[in-house]
């Protein structure tokens, strides 16, 4: 194997795009990587015979092919470990001629894969989040598979996967904004943040009509607290109206549900000073600090909020599908609420998505697409069911798997217009900044809210304008 320098070390963690560009090509010919499609270019063409069109496990071949070794770069943690063990298990049964092999890294990998193809070591398929994808592909990480996309050799594959978990992975560089241009991968799980309610406390305290009512805002969910929250002599929480996350990116339902958002639509100017946005995060202040109707960090105790609900200690809270898998094992009665802005008939669900890619110098191009577009396979997408930890991509799934009926027909109704964080390349950069101001207002309860948006909001035009941080974050 040869040996990384250092040069190559530092270039690769500091994000240089020259070395990047190489991606196991040699130096001389950086500036025209040879294994990259473009719009236009020469490139390794995928079948395009009828088999080619349709998932590989509904046609697998009649003789046997050459194997083709992958090597595949994926997330460490236990449940991601025995997720992929199942799918290497799927893969031998389905396309026996590609020999998978995978090494494991914490989150994000990218930033590991990037180290290994400036080196010239690259692997040929990788995990990737949504939130990191515009950076890696301005860097030339990722294959642009827009051509393959684009003449339909996928269609029986994501004709079945909603427009917003596709759009997560395309991307135009010279707009710098998500959701547009050509695919430099494709999603194969996603992770929605729902408000679960507990019907039977809702009905209790004359909450009904709200009970099967489908979207919620942050009005309704306002309206339902001022009820449902119950105080000890010693003014501390009884019972719990609503608990959220304390990270800034999973508040921003709460964000998007108030009109609100982070950026401007073209992702180059920042919008956390605008009027909506202030009263969005002085709600959810107020909820904490004066109308204490959410538990303050602590109040609690350590255990999780699906804790709580099952235990009648929080009759509302913003959570995930893998707290979803754990409600189906409890008798609580509960429903999922996707949040929208009052009176718009939209949903503002926040919708996080894993994807696979294809990195840039791979010489095995063909297999690896095979791969990537094999694991939207409905086979593959059970797997993801089955692990518990994240949901499908693909709608047929979810509407024949046992998830409990509310959640699925919430989901099912508002897939298609779901949103994904509204993330640059520069967000690396500017999620620590918002992430201490966010903590300063949400959990410390001291920062006003007005003027830590405001100083939030120059913190944020800066880093947009400059792509690099203030003086004081550096």
């Amino acid at each position: 194997m040869p040996r990384i320098t250092r040069r190559q070390l530092l270039a690769a963690i500091l994000g240089l795009p020259p070395l990047l560009l190489t991606c196991g090509q040699p130096e001389e010919t950086a500036s025209k990587p040879a294994a990259t499609p473009t719009a236009g270019s020469a490139q390794p063409r995928l079948p395009v015979s009828p088999a080619a069109r349709v998932t590989p496990a509904a046609s697998k071949p009649a003789e046997p092919r050459e194997p083709v070794a992958l090597w595949h770069f994926a997330w460490d943690d236990p449940i991601e470990r025995q997720l992929w063990f199942s799918v290497r298990q799927q893969l031998e049964a389905d396309l026996p001629h590609i020999q998978l092999s995978q090494e494991f890294y914490p989150r994000p990998v990218e930033e590991i894969a990037a180290i290994h193809a400036a080196a010239g070591l690259p692997p040929d398929t990788l995990s990737i989040q949504d939130m990191f994808a515009p950076r890696w592909t301005e860097h030339n990480l990722y294959v642009n598979i827009q051509s393959f996309v684009g003449d339909g050799v996928v269609d029986d594959v994501i004709s079945d996967v909603p427009d917003a978990s596709l759009k997560s992975f395309r991307y135009y560089p010279e707009a710098q904004r998500t959701g547009i241009g050509d695919y430099y991968g494709l999603p194969w799980r996603s992770n929605p943040r729902l408000l679960f309610v507990n019907d039977a406390i809702l009905q209790d305290h004359g909450l009904a009509d709200l009970v099967n009512r489908e979207r919620w805002s942050i009005g309704t969910v306002t309206r339902a607290a001022l009820h449902l929250a119950s105080l000890d002599a010693g003014d501390r929480l009884r019972r719990g109206a609503i608990g959220f996350p304390d990270s800034w990116f999973l508040s921003l339902p709460w964000l998007w549900s108030g009109e609100g958002d982070v950026l401007d639509e073209a992702g180059k100017s920042s919008t956390m000073a605008a009027p909506e946005v202030v009263q969005t995060y002085q709600t959810l202040q107020d909820w904490r600090r004066s109308d204490h109707v959410a538990p303050r960090v602590g109040e609690f105790g350590s255990d999780s909020y699906v804790q709580h609900f099952v235990n009648d200690r929080l009759a509302m809270f913003l959570g995930s599908a893998r707290d979803m898998f754990h409600l189906e094992a409890t008798d609580v009665v509960w429903q999922a609420k996707a949040l929208s802005p009052a009176g718009v008939d939209e949903s503002r669900t926040l919708a996080h998505y894993d994807g696979l890619a294809i990195v840039t110098g791979t010489q095995q191009l063909d297999a690896a697409w095979e791969f990537v577009t094999w694991a939207l396979g409905s086979e593959v997408q059970h797997h993801i069911l089955a692990s518990k930890q994240a949901l499908p991509v693909r709608s047929e799934v979810i509407s024949a798997s046992q998830i409990e009926p509310h959640y699925a027909d919430t989901l099912l109704k508002g897939m298609h217009l779901q949103r994904s964080l509204p993330i640059t390349a520069t967000f690396p950069l500017y999620s620590p900044v918002i992430a201490h101001h966010y903590h300063l207002m949400m959990n410390g309860g001291h920062a006003p809210v007005p003027e830590t948006l405001s100083e939030l909001h120059s913190h944020l035009s800066f880093i947009l304008g400059q792509h690099t941080l203030p003086k004081q974050w550096r």
